[in-house]
């Protein structure tokens, strides 16, 4: 009987590790170089107030390309980004790194479509490892994630949604020196069944 409980303690710790982050997970940080060889660091953002809105998908994606094309992110971006409120910064994260630059142009068959034309906002290439980091399991997964480190599964929703959710009181930077948020490295990512 002991190791039937051992047993399945062991498979419950082994499917939660594939688990994607839950909402008020502490985000993991990362430091990704644009399609336009600039480099962001996600802490530097949100250190500087921003909250940040990422989408991880692939160019192959449907549902993620029906969500590019829908506009919801570059209404974001153009009315809360740099040059709107400066509230939040956006980042697309292609996170299967099979895609090629021609895959994001649009210019291949396993592309759904072009997505960098229009795009103002930050598209990334070859973000793989960080969607791993997030443990994603599909695409596309759309995080926001407050100054304050905390993140929210936001999904395809629309602007107002997205508004209220990075507008809201709890996404804030981090008020104290031990926040948890804060100190990611101490307690970052952790879960308890």
């Amino acid at each position: 009987m002991k190791q039937f409980f051992a047993f399945m303690a062991a498979a419950m710790i082994s499917l939660s590790s594939f688990a994607q982050l839950p909402d008020g997970s502490v985000a993991p940080d990362w430091t990704l170089t644009s399609v336009d060889s600039v480099e962001y660091n996600l802490y530097s953002l949100l250190d500087s107030g921003y909250a940040v809105i990422i989408d991880f998908s692939a160019t192959w994606c449907g549902p993620c390309w029906n969500y590019h094309e829908s506009g919801v992110l570059e209404t974001l971006h153009e009315t809360y980004g740099p040059d709107g409120t400066n509230e939040i910064r956006v980042f697309f994260i292609e996170a299967d790194d099979e895609t090629t630059l021609a895959d994001l142009n649009g210019e291949t068959a396993a592309s759904m479509g072009n997505w960098l034309e229009g795009t103002g906002y930050p598209v990334i290439d070859n973000g793989g490892s960080t969607f791993d980091d997030y443990n994603g399991a599909y695409f596309p997964t759309i995080y926001t994630i407050c100054p304050n480190r905390i993140l929210t599964q936001s999904g395809q929703v629309d602007v107002a949604t997205h508004v209220s959710i990075f507008q809201e009181a709890t996404c804030q930077p981090a008020s104290e020196n031990n926040d948890p948020s804060q100190n990611s490295n101490l307690f970052g990512n952790l879960r308890f069944l």
